[in-house]
């Protein structure tokens, strides 16, 4: 007894806040710097995708002021801080390098060793030239954290921050930015004071305070003056990186061509070219085509194949009395004609996108989406319309993308279709608007 009494006050003590060990501050002789320890495992692992031809989320991990810079999002390493460093959480998670192997154990520590010695460079010794910052390194920060209350849509105090321009203009209070002088900017007056954003109803549109380094990157901006990003979807001619020549010799990105009709020995059974190929296959194997099925059986496999309802005993009866040589070809024209044939067979597609009557995701609230049938309607429209695929593709996809509507001087038909066709992006167990869920 007294041995477990023993034991038990060893792990009380060993556990316990008083004396466990503190992770002693990283040395930097040790951590080495960016461009002996860090920059070689970027190279090997990340800048495919994160470096000087193609930089996803606006990071560049190919230079110490890349990674520095942070992305899109904001900074990714806090040098001293490598659990409030995104970079570090991400490759310790092993979220990034994303479809590629995870960064070994040495290599993870090795980044963390590097974060907390102060992140170490060659660079950042002999280079004091600020980093250029420009309007697309603000605009993303505004976005999030100002934008809900001060943007297109809503404008308190006159203030509207969602573009340079808007910015420029200022709001009731007077100039939100001063170029060149952050000091004289009220944006940066109210952010470093506390007062912006407000504390309370930062919940209710789904974000957090800004951060320091979010400040800091907008006053820096602001002395530099503030100089505009680069011109809005700015393309060059060179082939997406991200698409290799094996990726475009893949089938469905070939151009289709009409393949030569096999010959069969049983020419009496095919009726069109698909039949031809069908029984070129059998025959390969010894087979045929089975028996050609009664008219009242071909009824019902195109009544139920093309909209989901049996005939009715009319419907039977007009088919059945119909000895003309295109007697089933009308009866399939017929039923492609039929509202219930979009009905059917956009069924299938609603499946594919998601469709859903209320938001679902991760929550137990599941609020009713109250126009989402809109979106059905557009499917079943397509389809008895018949519209072509890369079009009900590409409405899907950029429908508010192909009209201007927001300049015309009345919104059409086709317009709205274009506009509701975008729910496709949607459609799925959607928690954006949870606070819950979607807090940044």
């Amino acid at each position: 007894m007294m041995l477990w009494c023993g034991l038990a006050a060893m792990i009380l003590i060993a556990s316990s806040p008083v004396t466990r060990a503190q992770s002693p501050q990283a040395d930097p002789a040790k951590a080495g710097n960016f461009e002996q320890n860090i920059l070689p495992i970027f190279e090997a692992n990340c800048v495919s995708c994160h470096g000087h031809s193609l930089m996803l989320k606006e990071l560049d991990l190919s230079t110490f002021s890349g990674v520095m810079k942070g992305s899109e999002l904001g900074p990714v390493v806090t040098p001293g801080l490598p659990q409030d460093s995104r970079l570090y959480q991400m490759v310790e998670k092993g979220v990034m390098p994303k479809g590629g192997k995870p960064l070994s154990a040495d290599q993870v520590a090795t980044i963390r060793t590097w974060i907390e010695a102060g992140a170490p460079s060659q660079t950042k010794a002999t280079d004091s030239t600020p980093m250029h910052v420009t309007e697309d390194d603000v605009m993303p920060i505004l976005l999030l954290r100002c934008t809900p209350c001060h943007g297109l849509r809503r404008q308190e105090g006159g203030l509207d921050l969602h573009t340079r321009a808007a910015m420029m203009k200022g709001g009731k209070s007077g100039l939100a930015v001063v170029p060149g002088k952050p000091d004289e900017s009220l944006i940066v007056k109210k952010l470093r004071s506390g007062e912006m954003p407000p504390k309370q109803g930062l919940d209710d549109v789904s974000t957090k305070r800004i951060t320091r380094p979010e400040i800091d990157r907008l006053v820096s901006w602001i002395l530099q003056g503030a100089p505009e990003g680069k011109p809005a979807d700015a393309q060059d001619t060179r082939p997406d990186p991200l698409v290799s020549d094996k990726d475009r010799q893949f089938w469905s990105f070939q151009p289709p061509k009409r393949p030569q009709v096999p010959t069969v020995r049983n020419r009496d059974r095919v009726r069109n070219p698909l039949d031809a190929f069908v029984l070129s296959k059998l025959e390969a194997k010894g087979l045929s085509l089975a028996p050609e099925a009664s008219k009242i059986t071909l009824a019902r496999r195109a009544y139920f194949d093309l909209t989901g309802l049996p005939p009715t005993p009319d419907e039977v009866h007009e088919f059945l009395g119909d000895h003309s040589q295109d007697a089933y070809e009308r009866m399939i024209d017929r039923l492609l004609a039929s509202p219930r044939y979009g009905e059917r067979w956009g069924l299938d597609w609603l499946d594919l996108a998601g469709y859903a009557d209320s938001e679902g995701g991760k929550l137990a609230a599941d609020p009713v989406r109250a126009v989402a049938w809109r979106y059905r309607d557009y499917v079943i429209r397509s389809l008895n319309s018949g519209k072509p695929y890369d079009r009900f593709l590409l409405e899907q996809i950029a429908g508010d993308e192909l009209m201007d509507y927001e300049h015309a001087p009345a919104v059409t038909a086709e317009m709205m279709d274009n506009l509701i066709a975008t729910g496709f992006l949607r459609m799925g167990p959607d928690s954006t608007n949870d606070k819950a869920t979607n807090c940044s």
